[in-house]
């Protein structure tokens, strides 16, 4: 994908995660199978450009920052979804803050970008492709930590699969 589409693709999903979020959504675990698929494609996309772009260390180092405060976030994002049960049912739903703290995730990760292509020229081109994998990690994290407040809910029915 070119940069371009990268970054359209990115914005795209961002928006689409973010209505989710901030609506009143029945909770299930079948949430954290769009944090897998972004999590694959971002992984091909960052080994596509990374085998045909050198990377040093320096860059190798942004973009695990990258995904470590991508994670950081979700854990705090976790933490601002309100949780309910109504007729044996779990519902979430985000708020203001869960939407801040997604636009302030995407700020650090292109500030990460514009770091690395003035520190680590050679790794500009894997840093820009890892949005979608930033974006699985920390969608993903916030999944699993949801799913923990979950099974702690009073009258939350037990998932079937999942282990506390």
């Amino acid at each position: 994908m070119s940069g371009t589409l990268q970054v359209i693709v990115g914005i795209a999903v961002l928006g689409w995660i973010l209505y989710n979020q901030l609506r009143v959504r029945q909770f299930s675990p079948r949430r954290l199978r769009l944090a897998g698929i972004l999590g694959v494609v971002g992984l091909v996309e960052i080994a596509s450009t990374a085998g045909a772009h050198p990377v040093s260390v320096v860059g190798w180092t942004l973009l695990t920052t990258g995904l470590v405060v991508g994670a950081a976030l979700g854990l705090l994002r976790a933490a601002t979804v309100k949780l309910w049960v109504r007729d044996g049912v779990v519902y979430t739903q985000g708020h203001a803050m869960t939407a801040a703290l997604w636009i302030v995730g995407i700020g650090v990760h292109i500030g990460l970008d514009v770091l690395a292509r003035v520190i680590a020229p050679s790794a500009d081109a894997v840093n820009a492709s890892s949005v979608l994998l930033f974006i699985a990690v920390s969608l993903g994290v916030q999944g699993l930590m949801t799913m923990r407040r979950v099974q702690s809910l009073p009258g939350a029915p037990v998932m079937a699969g999942v282990r506390s």
